[in-house]
């Protein structure tokens, strides 16, 4: 899970508010003020009623083309961030069939993917538990991979950019890949780490690839950096992620390195150094 409940959540929330505080434009023939928030619920609804089977499958295409500039590096278009997330699912999926094996694993595909939006109420549940909001998580009793829309997934995309949104899939895949390891950590904080050195080294294969676009890992290392723990976080807490000096370190080491430097989790450089 990208975060927990509890006072983490309070990050998930401030970049939340930033994104729906008052964007700098107007419409013309009015002069009312228009919200990022407001566009953005105007286009998803729009998309939403687009809908046949309101699913919520990610490979959908919706009609809408809505965009609205941010904060002068990138606008919001439902359609384009649609496609960015079912390309980073598909990347993913490539990656870690051939990956896999060579870590010991057996590669199979995941049940599913999905989203909801917590300011609609509902969502899936993981073993009897309701979806948490401004968060994404990955449900080993369902095999599936599911985030909060509104909540978390489209204030990183916005406000963090493209590679943001794709930081949090590639970390809740870390999570579904763990399930299919034959070691698995004992330590929350270790799972947590590992998936986010999982989700470096998978972006150094995709920027092998020629796949990232300048800025690309700035905006990686910003979502890692948002989802740190609230310091004096104690790590042997079950429900600890890192500080943002451990988490920028793992993702760090995945892609500097390659996915053997994150499995077995390295506890010594990752933890234990970092307490002294």
């Amino acid at each position: 899970m990208l975060r927990t409940h509890g006072r983490r959540q309070v990050l998930a929330l401030a970049l939340a508010a930033a994104l729906l505080a008052p964007a700098a434009c107007s419409s013309q023939d009015s002069g009312q003020r228009t919200s990022v928030g407001d566009v953005i619920r105007n286009a998803v609804e729009k998309a939403r009623e687009s809908r046949q089977d309101g699913s919520g499958d990610t490979s959908s295409q919706p009609t809408s083309t809505s965009t609205i500039g941010t904060d002068g590096r990138s606008a919001f278009d439902y359609a384009r961030y649609q496609q960015t997330l079912a390309s980073t699912l598909s990347l993913l999926e490539e990656y870690w069939r051939t990956t896999l094996p060579e870590l010991g694993g057996r590669y199979r595909p995941l049940h599913g993917y999905t989203y909801y939006r917590s300011d609609q109420g509902g969502g899936p549940t993981c073993g009897g538990e309701p979806a948490p909001p401004n968060n994404a998580f990955y449900c080993p009793a369902g095999d599936f991979i599911a985030w909060d829309e509104t909540g978390l997934m489209i204030p990183y995309y916005v406000q963090g950019g493209d590679f943001a949104a794709s930081f949090v899939l590639a970390h809740e895949f870390g999570h579904a890949m763990q399930a299919r390891l034959p070691r698995q950590e004992a330590a929350g904080v270790l799972r947590e780490l590992q998936a986010d050195c999982f989700a470096g080294a998978w972006s150094r294969w995709v920027s092998g690839r020629g796949l990232l676009d300048a800025g690309d890992l700035d905006e990686a290392t910003l979502a890692v950096f948002i989802a740190r723990d609230v310091p004096g976080t104690a790590w042997t807490d079950p429900r600890a992620h890192g500080s943002g000096f451990q988490r920028t370190r793992a993702f760090g080491d995945g892609f500097e390195g390659d996915v053997r430097e994150c499995y077995p989790a390295p506890a010594s450089r990752w933890i234990i150094s970092a307490q002294r």
